[in-house]
């Protein structure tokens, strides 16, 4: 199975936005409220529609899909 092979996102996948952006076409995932913000070939941010409103994502940020594009977002702990 390829990141092309998939058709939907299961409610409860999870993971880091890295993880999902290896694992899923950018397009794939804008269908489902994960939105990338490209300028020429550098992408300049990531953002994802939560209960709160749209929030900023960082690639070591925790992401869970809870459905209806609505995800939940967990900040990457720097310790």
């Amino acid at each position: 199975m390829d990141k092309f092979s998939v058709t939907n996102l299961a409610v409860g996948t999870r993971g880091t936005a890295k993880e999902f952006l290896a694992a899923h076409t950018r397009d794939f995932l804008g269908q489902y409220g994960f939105k990338t913000q490209m300028f020429e070939d550098l992408m300049v941010f990531m953002s994802v529609k939560t209960k709160y409103g749209e929030m900023v994502v960082h690639k070591g940020d925790f992401l869970v899909y809870v459905g209806k594009g609505i995800w939940s977002l967990s900040r990457k702990c720097n310790k």
